[in-house]
């Protein structure tokens, strides 16, 4: 979905139970498109590794592959723009036939057909869902102090389009 519908959001909240809940997965991984394969590396343990640093992608993805061969994982991708070979990278996608998870956030159903990824689509809030947000985000002190500022509000809340990071800003 566009920018603002939360989808960022949403993955933090999912990596977030993550760490404070139990699961049972070995590894999660939240890793950012730009630095994927280092991210990747560090959270299995390369990132004290001078010699792993120094290797080729190549080898990375060999040593990356090694590790999460033997592991059921979650990995955690935000803000995907183009697809993105994850195989070429080490993340061994035979492994998702035994549990393991990929989860990804984009902007492009193009990039989710292309990564054949199931789609989940986010939308904006209906005006109801968006004006209950809006009052959880101001003060009700604020909304009590005159009486014109309940009608405003709401009208400011419209505007925002049920985009939630709209109405949160």
């Amino acid at each position: 979905g566009m920018g603002g519908f939360g989808k960022t959001t949403l993955l933090k909240q999912v990596n977030n139970n993550f760490c404070h809940q139990q699961h049972n997965f070995d590894v999660v991984i939240w890793a950012a498109v730009s630095t994927l394969q280092d991210d990747i590396g560090k959270r299995i343990g390369f990132s004290e590794d001078r010699n792993w640093k120094e290797k080729s992608l190549q080898d990375k993805a060999v040593d990356i592959a090694s590790i999460l061969s033997g592991k059921k994982f979650v990995l955690l991708l935000d803000d995907i723009w183009e697809p993105i070979d994850l195989t070429q990278l080490g993340v061994p996608l035979q492994n998702l036939n035994d549990g393991s998870k990929i989860v990804l956030t984009t902007r492009s159903a193009g990039v989710c057909d292309q990564m054949d990824a199931e789609k989940v689509e986010v939308s904006s809030l209906a005006h109801d869902e968006a004006w209950k947000l809006f009052q959880e985000m101001i003060e009700r002190s604020t909304l009590d102090s005159h009486t014109s500022i309940p009608g405003l509000a709401e009208t400011l809340a419209r505007e925002c389009g049920g985009l939630p990071l709209a109405l949160k800003v």
